[in-house]
């Protein structure tokens, strides 16, 4: 019988499948590497959500067929180096798209209606001032989508019927009636909402740092429920509160947890939440249950659906 490693909650929403398929199960809170190597160093397949996969870690696990990402980004995993040591990588394309693009579209319309800042001062006990700020329609402001995966184009067909232009920047031209195709300057000189659904890779790390910041309107805004590194928190942070910028909705950092030090958390024209973009019933339910099929494929023989590498075996 051979043994798996997945995360709790991930177990139970998939109706333990992976025990009904006959594999001995091992249940952790999260699978990093202390746990793992506590639980099973003989472990045959592990189910992953974000915690770094470092590559010495291998070496320990000589039983190892394959990691399955809960989830769509794998930049946790070398995933060229798991290939070298016969571990096949998935994912899980498409499984959060609907959750995370409702999310992005929320946080446009949060930063659009300024709600936050008015909520804040509600409970503050400060109504009259909440009553002196006035946000903006979105109808007939102009939102760019850097990216347009599976996440990408459902925020795009979600904005299509709310009155906005939709801009579009990404490497590939997918067929789309849901906006128009620019290069980046073009889309950040004119968006009024910039949000990030492209993946963290070496070329896309600090896509948009001051240079970029500098390109887009004083009264622009920022959603990034990407990953962190695709921005220069730095370069943000200083655009934030040099009003280069109006505001931003950000759940991704380039450490998470977010440090409590962190100067996001003093900014009145920043919204935040701790990568929670998917965190939805349904898409946990997507998640798990495509990464479990991922685990089964693998350690019954099979070539999995949603590989990201080719494992040389």
């Amino acid at each position: 019988m051979q043994k798996v490693i997945i995360p709790e909650v991930a177990d139970r929403q998939t109706d333990h499948y992976l025990t009904k398929r006959g594999y001995e199960v091992l249940t952790v809170d999260n699978p990093d590497e202390a746990t793992i190597l506590a639980t099973a160093p003989d472990v045959a397949g592990i189910m992953m959500f974000v915690a770094p996969f470092p590559n010495h870690l291998y070496d320990k696990l000589p039983q190892l067929k394959v990691l399955a990402r809960y989830g769509v980004g794998y930049d946790s995993i070398d995933v060229d180096y798991a290939a070298t040591k016969g571990v096949w990588v998935t994912n899980t394309p498409g499984a959060n798209a609907t959750s995370v693009a409702e999310n992005a579209v929320t946080d446009i319309m949060l930063l659009a209606k300024r709600s936050f800042e008015i909520s804040t001062l509600m409970r503050q006990g400060q109504q009259r001032a909440a009553k002196q700020i006035f946000g903006h329609e979105l109808a007939g402001s102009t939102v760019g989508i850097i990216g347009y995966g599976h996440i990408g184009q459902a925020v795009a067909k979600m904005l299509s019927g709310l009155g906005v232009k939709t801009l579009i920047y990404n490497r590939t031209k997918r067929p789309t009636k849901f906006g128009e195709y620019v290069d980046l300057e073009t889309l950040l000189q004119q968006s009024d909402f910039v949000t990030l659904h492209i993946a963290a890779t070496k070329q896309t790390e600090h896509l948009l740092g001051e240079r970029e910041f500098g390109m887009m309107k004083p009264s622009a805004s920022l959603i990034n429920l990407a990953r962190g590194s695709v921005v220069d928190e730095q370069a943000l942070i200083k655009a934030l509160n040099a009003r280069q910028i109006a505001s931003a909705a950000l759940d991704v950092f380039d450490e998470e947890p977010l440090p409590a030090d962190s100067p996001f958390y003093q900014m009145d024209n920043v919204f935040l939440t701790p990568h929670t973009g998917s965190s939805t019933v349904e898409a946990g339910q997507n998640m798990a249950m495509g990464a479990a099929k991922m685990i089964d494929e693998v350690l019954s023989g099979q070539k999995p659906e949603w590989a990201v590498n080719e494992p040389q075996v």
